[in-house]
């Protein structure tokens, strides 16, 4: 018995080492549309919205918010030509968190998720931060890499850190 209490421990204990991200910058605040990430960081907050949301009120969420991420389960509908104004006039960083095909999909009229050509878009990259200036006539991106999932609390660290970058 005591035996299958220490193997059962040492899983719990590996399976919450595996959540917790090193992030200490400043805290962050991030819409999150589709699924909330499962990690430990008590400088990170998450709150759930809804794509209507993130439409019907950009000024609300840029004022309350530090990035908006968008997860896979909603790139269908995150893709859809009514949102593509949305993501060009956003005061705030978008996390396209898991896309391969980079933000494209997302930013131009005319294509979606599904149809977006998966061989031309993908650059390697896991997640993408995209950010557009309509007043200076701009947009940046940025890529992030990972190579393996046991690297994904490091990820997670780089996204928040240039989120960070960006809020200077």
């Amino acid at each position: 018995m005591k035996k299958i209490l220490l193997i059962l421990s040492l899983l719990f204990l590996v399976a919450c080492s595996n959540d917790e991200v090193k992030y200490d910058g400043a805290p962050l605040k991030i819409a999150v549309v589709g699924d909330i990430p499962k990690l430990n960081n008590e400088k990170i907050h998450f709150e759930p919205i809804s794509l209507n949301e993130f439409s019907e009120d950009t000024l609300h969420i840029s004022t309350n918010f530090d990035a908006v991420m968008i997860t896979p389960v909603m790139f269908d509908e995150a893709s859809e030509d009514r949102f593509v104004k949305v993501y060009n006039n956003s005061k705030i960083p978008i996390i396209f968190f898991d896309s391969t095909k980079r933000h494209y999909p997302f930013t131009r009229e005319g294509l979606t998720y599904e149809t977006a050509h998966w061989e031309s878009l993908n650059n390697g990259s896991h997640t993408t931060i995209y950010f557009s200036d309509v007043d200076a006539n701009r947009e940046d991106a940025w890529y992030f890499y990972l190579k393996n999932e046991k690297e994904l609390d490091t990820l997670y660290k780089e996204i928040f850190q240039k989120i960070e970058t960006l809020l200077r």
